[in-house]
């Protein structure tokens, strides 16, 4: 791993999260093109494509940037041609978001990209054959490909004129993109302001104006690319200043640090300026209009008229001719107090000069910006926070509402009044539970990002399979724990490839099935209850009962006879470890293959799958997922000297059984009858090998429960109350128990286990 400093790391970082998103973003819209979707989709495409490459030169990254360049070039054609792009230049771009993806991930791994020549050289090779077969087969012309050229502080290339009209701004740059991009500049200015702060008594000042330079050259880039002329001029500027410095030609002393500071001023009231409007760009000057997507560097630093752009002093006098250029520069280079007055002690301008040129400049300050209509004062609301600081602060809150019921129930308050006391806990309670239901919606986001990797999924494994699919994605605005997004990442992937690959039939199959030959799958989640439901269902063959029981019974699997095995039994077959039904073995086998991955995952998050399937119509797989993982309202329950957590949204409701209501069946097994609905008796005491508890159900108390399409009555001793349950992994030593998800700490401090009802009424019933 490449050695790095702290700073340099942190860069390396943000660009690591960046551009996975960014990749995510281009795949989206890649994905919406292939779908039918308008050509012009392609220039945000092309816009995410130029950012990245931006981004990894400034980082010299070369092979990311080489990378991006040639995927420009491909995109570029189709841009300028003014058509969609072929299926197979949509594969080789998607062949490039996969090797960009593991470049990022060798950033990630050793604060570097080389290490995949080959497989770069390979896929540039790729990209030029498929512009140049692309070529041969459209009917316009192609640009030729941008020369490559290193990053210089002075002057980037200018685009070609043509391209100024050749992509419209607002076909590329959304409101949201506009005010991440404000408030990344608003962070970065912040970290130049505070460098130049610091200069004066940094360890390394040389390297302190490296990464001022760093943050100025990263505003500069992003603001030519959004079209936001003044802003990308005065980055210029603040660039030259501290590359003087950078070159040794002006020392870090505190004139240079007068001047940093008030090009951070200069910058702050050029974003303050930019008008954020419904459908992308606003400018950055109030003018009329709307700017150029790719504005040439001679107008970058040209201030539109009519608009309330700042201007330096200094330039404003060079502008009256009452100073000369270099004579400012110089001023500039010595400052230690205004440069009106530096100007003025040097003879370079008169004194009734720099007043004249100070009332320019209020009058400038003062003169209104863009109309209030055109867009909205600049508000920051986002920040960049580490995952794992979100991760500690979910923990501290379920230890603060442990501690919290512990206090609560402090045996030295037992028995005593405490009016006072007990008004002011509540008020604390009410606090708590707020702290927790933010800290909950902190980690929620949305599983838009998730279900875009599953279309790309669907698409290749169509092309693969030679199985025209018709993919219907709904609900992608549903919120999930990001954790538990992780977690049902690959159980999406291994149904989504056994429906393409063995629930839908092959067109030739579908037509004799009087099917269209195009399939459905469909991608759902909704909210039920305290559960998520992600459903992905298709409309091909079925499972095969008959199939399933007889593989079942060849691995021993099978302990009754297969007629009374009802059908949600025997597709929970398909989740054994390497059960298949498939008769022919391929990359992706069967209904069985991997799908035991399905249910150890959503074990791991407390989650349940149903299967349903229909003959000849389809299957769906329901996958049933807490809304969070770590706290949920419980009802605390004792079995002897015991004590059992139930989730709330589990329980039916609690009764006392008359002995009319009790039957015992010739095998020894006993139900309850609950208002004409015969129910198992499950017996805690006995499943747990609790002693000292109730052993007739008449005298204890029946807790009905349901679970995985399962009803059930838990024999318990005593309700002790309703509470919210923090969740703790058992002790590794405990070994697995069937039955039990975990444990929580009750308000005494004793330690209550948390039944799982799913897996007890699995294990029990059975």
């Amino acid at each position: 791993m490449k050695q790095v400093d702290e700073e340099t790391r942190e860069i390396l970082d943000s660009f690591i999260a960046e551009a996975l998103e960014r990749l995510d973003e281009a795949e989206d819209a890649l994905s919406k093109l292939a779908d039918g979707g308008d050509a012009s989709g392609l220039g945000s495409v092309f816009r995410l494509f130029h950012s990245l490459k931006g981004s990894a030169a400034f980082l010299d990254l070369d092979s990311i940037r080489g990378l991006t360049h040639e995927a420009e070039t491909l995109i570029d054609y189709y841009v300028k041609a003014e058509r969609p792009p072929s299926q197979e230049s949509l594969d080789i771009v998607y062949q490039t978001i996969d090797l960009l993806r593991a470049l990022v991930g060798r950033v990630q791994a050793s604060y570097g990209d080389d290490g995949r020549e080959d497989a770069v050289a390979a896929q540039v090779a790729a990209i030029r054959a498929n512009v140049e077969a692309s070529r041969a087969d459209g009917s316009g012309s192609a640009p030729e490909p941008a020369p490559e050229a290193e990053p210089a502080p002075e002057a980037d290339p200018a685009p070609p004129p043509e391209r100024l009209n050749e992509i419209v701004l607002n076909e590329l740059v959304t409101r949201d993109m506009t005010e991440r991009f404000l408030a990344e500049s608003l962070d970065l200015v912040d970290r130049l302001e505070s460098g130049a702060l610091g200069l004066l008594s940094a360890p390394d000042p040389a390297e302190s104006v490296h990464s001022m330079f760093r943050a100025v050259h990263t505003i500069k880039g992003n603001a030519g690319f959004f079209g936001y002329g003044l802003l990308e001029g005065l980055c210029m500027e603040a660039e030259a200043f501290l590359d003087r410095c950078r070159k040794g030609s002006t020392a870090p002393n505190e004139a240079f640090v007068n001047g940093a500071l008030s090009h951070v001023d200069a910058l702050n009231r050029a974003m303050a300026s930019v008008s954020i409007v419904e459908g992308g760009y606003g400018g950055d000057s109030g003018a009329e209009g709307k700017g150029p997507a790719f504005p040439a560097p001679a107008e970058a630093s040209a201030a539109p008229a009519g608009g309330a752009a700042y201007k330096p002093i200094g330039e404003i006098l060079v502008e009256m001719g009452a100073a000369d250029q270099e004579a400012v520069r110089r001023a500039l280079d010595q400052q230690e107090k205004p440069l009106g007055e530096l100007l003025v002690d040097s003879g370079a301008a008169t004194r009734e000069a720099v007043a004249s040129a100070l009332e320019i400049q209020r009058g400038i300050e003062a003169r209104p910006a863009a109309p209030a209509a055109r867009g909205e004062e600049l508000q920051r609301r986002d920040v960049r926070v580490d995952t794992a600081k979100l991760d500690k602060l979910f923990d501290l809150v379920g230890e603060l509402i442990t501690a919290e019921a512990i206090v609560v129930n402090s045996p030295d308050l037992k028995g005593l009044r405490l009016d006072h006391f007990q008004k002011s806990f509540n008020a604390l309670n009410k606090i708590s539970r707020e702290i927790q239901e933010t800290t909950m919606v902190i980690r929620m986001i949305p599983m838009e990002g998730l279900f875009n990797k599953m279309t790309r999924l669907v698409r290749d494994l169509s092309r693969k399979f030679g199985k025209p699919v018709d993919f219907r994605v709904s609900g992608q605005e549903t919120e999930m724990d990001r954790n538990v997004i992780e977690q049902i990442s690959d159980p999406l992937v291994h149904i989504l490839r056994n429906s393409i690959d063995h629930g839908l039939e092959s067109p030739d199959g579908r037509g004799a099935a009087g099917k269209p030959a195009t399939g459905v799958v469909s991608l759902d989640a909704r909210y039920e209850g305290s559960e998520i439901w992600v459903s992905v269902k298709d409309d091909g063959k079925g499972l095969d009962r008959e199939a399933i029981l007889a593989k079942a019974a060849e691995r021993g699997l099978l302990k009754a006879d297969p007629a009374t095995i009802e059908d949600r039994d025997a597709w929970n077959f398909i989740f054994e470890p390497g059960f298949s039904t498939a008769k022919v073995l391929s990359e992706v086998s069967g209904r069985g293959v991997g799908m035991d991955v399905v249910r150890k995952n959503l074990e791991r998050i407390r989650g349940a799958v149903d299967v349903r399937s229909t003959p000849g119509q389809g299957t769906e797989f329901v996958l049933r997922i807490p809304l969070t993982m770590a706290i949920i309202e419980g009802i605390t329950v004792r079995v002897g000297d015991s004590s059992y957590s139930i989730p709330l949204s589990d329980i039916l409701e609690f009764f006392r059984a008359a002995p009319g209501q009790l039957t015992l069946a010739a095998d020894g097994t006993e139900t309850v009858n609950l208002r004409g609905d015969v129910l198992p008796l499950v017996k805690l005491w006995r499943v747990f090998g609790v002693s000292g508890a109730a052993e007739r159900p008449e005298d204890g108390i029946l807790l009905v429960v349901k679970a995985g399409g399962r009803k059930a009555a838990l024999l318990i001793d005593e309700v002790v109350g309703n509470q919210q349950i923090v969740i703790k992994s058992l002790s590794e030593y405990l070994g697995k128990i069937d039955g039990l998800s975990g444990c929580s700490i009750l308000g005494d401090g004793t330690v209550s286990f948390i039944i799982d009802t799913g897996k007890l009424l699995s294990a029990v019933l059975e």
